[in-house]
């Protein structure tokens, strides 16, 4: 993605600006962007996943910030260690349950390790599974879960070996 194409995602995707606004910003004719929509879909599509997350919780942090930061960190739960192809893998093989599934579980979510510090603090977010996140809730740090999380690796790790 060349640096013009970037400029472009940011206004189309992240500051929802109009081809004719792009246009007179980015000094390009604007019959350009329609074939970089196209050719950029797949990048484009992931931006646009990260936006709907920050945008829940994380909308006083700068959006380019917060995108490398999830980018850039590891997909497995920082309590437990169980990443998103073994919660993939459980699931499947029926060997995990939760009520919520519709609407937690399937993913790892975004967690504060210190609950008293607020979401737009990137080095006090981490990766946790729902399971880890729910029994953590606001009482522990993050240094006092990871021994609960110990005990859901290894209940993980025999349902996975079964």
């Amino acid at each position: 993605m060349t640096d013009q194409q970037k400029k472009f995602i940011d206004l189309a995707v992240i500051h929802l600006k109009k081809y004719d606004e792009i246009s007179k910003i980015l000094n390009t004719d604007r019959k350009v962007f329609s074939a970089w929509w196209k050719e950029l879909k797949e990048e484009r599509e992931a931006i646009a996943k990260v936006k709907s997350i920050w945008l829940g919780k994380f909308k006083n942090t700068n959006f380019w910030n917060f995108y490398n930061w999830y980018i850039s960190h590891e997909r497995k739960c920082h309590y437990c260690g169980i990443t998103e192809n073994e919660i993939k893998t459980l699931l499947e093989n029926k060997r995990l349950y939760t009520k919520r599934i519709k609407t937690r579980g399937k993913t790892l979510e975004l967690e504060r390790k210190q609950p008293d510090l607020k979401y737009d603090n990137l080095e006090n977010l981490t990766f946790s599974c729902y399971w880890c996140n729910n029994a953590k809730t606001d009482n522990f740090t993050d240094k006092e879960f990871i021994e609960v999380g110990k005990v859901f690796s290894k209940i993980w790790q025999q349902r996975l070996t079964r």
